[in-house]
């Protein structure tokens, strides 16, 4: 019978799939697009998210409900069919089939034999992985997968969330490992391999399921954490004693044993090496339908499901299953975070408010941060962040407050100056504008990256109106045309440094609705104060050192000061706050101010005299080669500065 040895189909599916996903890449760095998310459309990643929402009722960082659906299409098809993502989509799969067919073709591949103690051993691995995996991602509510997944490293060239010893350790065995041990990144180290494995092994994943479901209707504190503990090591001890799954699967590789000649050539061309030849149907747990034994058999005598039309059933429904998956994920979402408080049962007429192009809220982190500041405003009782299209929706008492009255709390003032006009100068020109769509501090710094382009303006201010007041502060005889600045200002996105200096299409959504060029005048002198007043927010006293050195005659104390222009850069605002962490930790340290010095900026430390001196401050101050950084939970982390600082300093009383 004449056959073909190739399995196209399998192999242009999975070459699609790293086309598709190399493209996707590649439209990101060089497309002059948004950067592509490479988890956008993982399932382990989407059955992490799932977990996450139903243990903590939140989302990790940036996942979407097509994540999540991705995830529910994997546990469909390892339930009803096999492992057809691993073998067909996954791209680490695919690359350990290739590297293993490479190790074999040159010699230089050992084979770990089935059942052996090395065997055994080394499948422990993948459901520690997994284990710990769903442990941190649950406690974090952030994706931990994503420190050391070989593809997540690569495709974001080993930033993001990857670390960077993990990722190289993982990159390491993927290579290594299946070069000279066939299929050994997908046997003995994957855990979403692991995982499948769990999933076919129905009645042990059902149980787990209704352990943690039981665990958490008594109230068990982290009955979790022992369900998916005893799910792990059942699922190893079931794999290493029958290595056989125990789903009802709708489709199996099924052998003819009349038909068959026993010339091996389906265990030879199976890229976990399984005995096809010796079974009447195929239940290996390894097994992922990927049909290269089906195509390879010269004698026919492999089928699927004991009908030769049911060939290619496999790569059909992989292909429904996660088209399906993509499209009804991209038109439902689940909310990153979905929090209520105060007695908000109690309270009749609750209404909700949505507030689109909140930029700053993008992960979880940031979502808990903004449902803590409006947990502070009365009558509001509750908020959803979706933060895959930066939206919030509040939960609020019209009886207490309106949606003016919520953004009113929500608004924070922003100044910001671009360049000193000369104090002895005469007056500036204040130019206003009513801008739609700038909701939050983030929205004010990309709208000065837009204004600092335009010659002849110093800086402007932001106050909370409807529209948005934006005040300019110009030179008077530089005229800004108000077409030019509407285009500017309306664009749909604006480029910006990432902390790498790579540039940055940030996505905008403003509106120029109103625009007044003779709004008044102010002194040169009175403008640079105005905008300097929040800089001094910055500084503040460092209260534990002050309560320990705070008394004068017993620890007399000096102010060293330092010239500091770039107080005022917007990045170096936004690592400041570091800063006074580091100084905390330094003894003898009592407090930073941020002033003016005939209207220069300058920083002005105080500190014990009998403990410091101006050789000393700038060396271990202003030029330490780590800060010792106090975060909020008590703990202290060593890290690199994130300030440099250029002209040496001195004390001035």
């Amino acid at each position: 019978m004449k056959y073909k040895r190739r399995n196209w189909l399998k192999k242009i599916l999975q070459w699609g799939t790293l086309l598709i996903i190399a493209c996707f890449i590649l439209w990101g760095i060089y497309g002059g697009g948004k950067p592509t998310d490479p988890e956008a459309y993982c399932p382990f990643g989407g059955l992490q998210v799932l977990s996450s929402f139903f243990i903590n009722n939140t989302l990790a960082c940036g996942m979407t409900f097509v994540q999540i659906m991705m995830g529910i299409a994997l546990t469909v098809g390892v339930l009803l069919f096999s492992k057809l993502f691993c073998g067909y989509l996954c791209p680490l799969g695919t690359v350990s089939e290739w590297l293993s067919r490479v190790g074999s073709k040159t010699g230089i591949s050992y084979t770990i034999s089935k059942g052996s103690f090395a065997d055994l051993a080394l499948r422990t691995v993948k459901y520690g992985l997994l284990f710990f995996v769903f442990y941190f991602t649950i406690k974090s509510s952030e994706l931990f997968c994503m420190k050391f997944d070989p593809y997540y490293a690569v495709a974001t060239g080993f930033t993001g969330e990857a670390t960077l010893w993990m990722s190289l350790a993982a990159i390491a065995l993927l290579i290594f490992g299946n070069l000279y041990f066939k299929m050994f990144w997908c046997k003995y180290i994957c855990p979403l391999g692991a995982l499948s494995n769990l999933l076919r092994f129905t009645l042990l994943f059902v149980g787990m399921i209704g352990l943690i479901w039981g665990f958490e209707i008594a109230d068990f504190q982290n009955g979790w954490v022992l369900g998916l503990g005893i799910a792990c090591l059942l699922s190893y001890i079931f794999e290493i004693t029958c290595l056989k799954n125990k789903t009802w699967s709708l489709l199996r590789i099924v052998r003819n044993e009349k038909a068959c000649t026993s010339c091996k050539e389906c265990a030879k061309k199976c890229p976990y090496s399984i005995d096809v030849n010796k079974t009447e149907k195929v239940k290996d747990v390894d097994c992922t339908l990927c049909g290269d034994c089906v195509s390879c058999c010269p004698d026919g005598a492999l089928m699927v499901s004991k009908r030769k039309s049911f060939r290619f059933f496999p790569i059909l429904f992989i292909v429904v299953l996660f088209s399906l998956a993509i499209t009804f994920g991209r038109n439902w979402e689940l909310p990153t975070i979905d929090n209520k408080w105060g007695a908000w049962e109690q309270v009749s007429g609750l209404k909700t408010f949505e507030l689109d192009g909140m930029i700053s809220v993008k992960c979880y982190a940031s979502a808990m941060a903004f449902a803590t500041k409006v947990e502070q405003i009365p009558g509001v009782y509750g908020t959803k962040a979706y933060v895959g299209r930066h939206t919030v929706v509040l939960t609020y008492d019209p009886a207490m407050i309106d949606t003016f009255g919520i953004q009113k709390a929500l608004f924070t003032p922003v100044s910001m100056k671009f360049c000193t006009p000369d104090a002895n100068s005469d007056s500036l020109r204040i130019i206003q504008l009513g801008v739609d769509g700038l909701f939050e501090r983030m929205d004010a710094v990309y709208l000065g990256n837009i204004l600092r382009k335009f010659e002849g303006i110093y800086g402007f201010e932001t106050h909370f109106d409807h529209p948005v007041v934006v005040k300019l502060y110009t030179d008077p005889t530089v005229v800004l045309n108000e077409e030019t600045l509407k285009d500017s200002i309306q664009a749909k996105g604006t480029s910006m440094l990432n902390h790498e200096g790579a540039s940055t299409i940030i996505p905008i959504n403003y509106k120029l609705l109103n625009y007044n060029p003779n709004a008044g005048k102010v002194a040169p002198r009175d403008f640079i104060i105005m905008i300097f007043d929040e800089m001094r927010t910055l500084g503040g006293v460092l209260k534990d050192n002050m309560a320990k050195y705070g008394d004068d005659e017993i620890y007399p104390k000096g102010i060293y000061q330092i010239f500091y222009p770039d107080i005022e850069k917007p990045p170096v605002k936004s690592a400041f706050p570091y800063f006074k962490s580091f100084l905390s930790t330094l003894d003898g340290i009592t407090s930073i101010d941020v002033e003016l010095d005939n209207f220069k900026p300058v920083l002005r430390i105080i500190y014990v005299k009998n403990m410091w001196n101006d050789d000393r401050i700038w060396k271990d101050i202003f030029n330490a080669p780590v800060w010792t950084i106090k975060y909020m939970d008590g703990s202290t982390k060593e890290e690199l500065p994130r300030l440099t600082f250029q002209s040496e300093g001195f004390t001035i009383e």
